[in-house]
């Protein structure tokens, strides 16, 4: 393995550390929201809450911002840095601020937006409430701007650490809502915008010991040109076409009835929590270096780069697939078996949820794709391939809104983000991702995962089940243990036959 190969798993393990505790704390506050709500209407104003600060974050942090400020922040010198990071801070911060009076002032728009199937959602907030998910809106956005600083100088995580500590604020304000006896939608609020604030300060705080200098040179001027702002446009624009797909899904649901919206919401969270560590985690950490590669026209760099992050994407997704879908209903029954949905809404969520999690593989080839594209500084053709597919995007859904079908409107994700990815790997030319896709050990290896798999399945059946009542715990625990050792074992025999091949090709290279 080379130095370069060496840096972009470490750099990818410490920002996998930084989202995992994000992703978990998120999870958190999944389930007290589950425990405190169940699938209610009050639990679908909880989750369009959140959506509002989750949105921004998605868009800011996985689009436009890291497309258009990461490569220009890591190729500037110190003092044209910072004012860049300055400048940028005060035209993000301002635009989002006007959005946020937009918010304060007219609320049942947005509402409606999000959820156009829910009657009335303004009779469970008060008026301070709307202005605190209204302030958290610039305060996330300016957190948008520190982190894609950070990620620049590679500081992946303590940016990632940003997640963890919005998410902790909103649980420690469900929890004194539990304490307290009530209220919860009140603390609820309170948490986002103090989550936004304290994310937004400690990233500050690091980027002050990060050698970012306090004052810039005024004699730089104004470092933000048109170029910029149109990739900022452009990456903001195709991240959040992509955003919204969920959203869009989501809101579909609201018409299926009185808690769908919610079910639909923890099915996806329950797919994020690989995707955001395991999955795009590889995308983010390799934009940066396949933008220094092509600003070297280093080809040879910039293809190996991407070949071997997407073969590791590849086969990590049928890690997650292939486990995640005999033992999803283990995790789902311990996350939310304890608060008040019924037995029935766990079947649900847990259908839903194998449905969703066919698209882990998709995003994966798609997100590789787009930061490869991106990293040529074509951002227009991300834009207008996402666009393109997004047209689609109404027509799967009809079929599950007209039969009100929940499991029909959820096969329109999978869909989506198989047509995304077919439609991003063209722009890249195909050659280097019919490489990663064709290496000679991704059908052994896909065969090795699906056999240890399979021996899980038969030792979950034939030993585990029937003896449910003899074990000691409950028997989901057990079951999820097992998936566990499946996927660490797959996991690893990915991981170490990568490094293996890797280890011959450098050795061959040298000869």
């Amino acid at each position: 393995m080379t130095q370069a190969q060496r840096n972009l798993l470490g750099a990818g393990l410490f920002l996998g550390l930084a989202l995992m505790g994000g992703r978990l704390a998120g999870f958190g506050r999944e389930v007290l929201i589950a425990s405190s709500f169940g699938l209610s209407a009050e639990a679908d104003i909880a989750i369009i809450l959140l959506s509002i600060p989750d949105l921004l974050v998605n868009l800011l942090l996985s689009g436009g911002l890291s497309v258009a400020l990461v490569p220009a922040l890591r190729s500037a010198d110190s003092d044209k840095a910072a004012a860049l990071f300055i400048q940028a801070s005060i035209v993000v911060g301002g635009g989002f601020a006007v959005l946020a009076a937009i918010f304060a002032v007219a609320p049942t728009v947005w509402l409606y937006l999000l959820a156009p199937g829910l009657l009335s959602p303004l009779r469970w907030l008060d008026s301070w409430m709307i202005y605190a998910i209204a302030a958290a809106i610039p305060l996330t956005a300016l957190s948008g701007v520190s982190s894609a600083a950070l990620n620049s100088k590679d500081r992946f995580f303590v940016a990632g650490c940003g997640t963890l500590i919005f998410n902790l604020c909103i649980i420690g304000g469900l929890f004194y809502a539990l304490a307290v006896g009530g209220r919860y939608l009140s603390w609820l609020c309170a948490g986002i915008f103090l989550g936004a604030l304290v994310r937004w300060v400690s990233q500050l705080s690091a980027l002050r010991v990060g050698r970012l200098p306090k004052k810039h040179d005024v004699s730089c001027g104004w470092v933000l040109d048109r170029q910029l702002l149109l990739g900022f446009v452009a990456g903001l624009a195709s991240a959040s076409l992509l955003v919204i797909v969920p959203l869009v899904i989501r809101a579909g649901a609201s018409w299926l009835g009185e808690g769908e919206l919610a079910a639909f919401n923890y099915a996806v969270k329950l797919i994020e929590l690989p995707l955001g560590i395991l999955i795009t985690t590889l995308a983010t950490v390799a934009f940066p270096r396949l933008s220094e590669a092509h600003d070297r026209q280093d080809i040879v760099a910039f293809n190996e780069i991407l070949r071997v992050s997407l073969q590791r994407s590849v086969l990590l997704s049928i890690v997650i697939v292939l486990c995640g879908l005999p033992f999803i209903d283990a995790a789902i029954f311990i996350l939310f078996g304890g608060g008040q949905i019924s037995t029935a809404g766990l079947q649900h969520i847990t259908t839903l949820t194998q449905v969703a999690l066919l698209s882990v593989p998709f995003v994966g080839i798609s997100s590789l794709a787009a930061a490869a594209v991106n990293a040529q500084r074509r951002p227009g053709q991300v834009l207008r391939r996402t666009a393109a597919v997004m047209l689609f995007l109404p027509l799967l859904c009809i079929p599950g809104l007209w039969l009100k079908e929940p499991i029909a409107l959820m096969l329109a994700l999978p869909i989506f983000h198989m047509m995304l990815a077919i439609n991003l790997a063209r722009a890249t030319g195909g050659a280097v991702l019919n490489a990663g896709l064709g290496g000679a050990y991704i059908l052994p290896l896909g065969a090795l995962i699906a056999v240890v798999v399979s021996v899980a399945v038969l030792i979950d059946f034939f030993c585990l089940k029937p003896a449910g009542s003899w074990l000691v715990g409950p028997l989901a625990i057990w079951r999820l243990g097992l998936a566990g050792i499946a996927f660490g074992i797959s996991a690893i025999a990915v991981l170490h036959m990568m490094r293996s091949r890797e280890r011959v090709a450098f050795n061959e290279a040298n000869i």
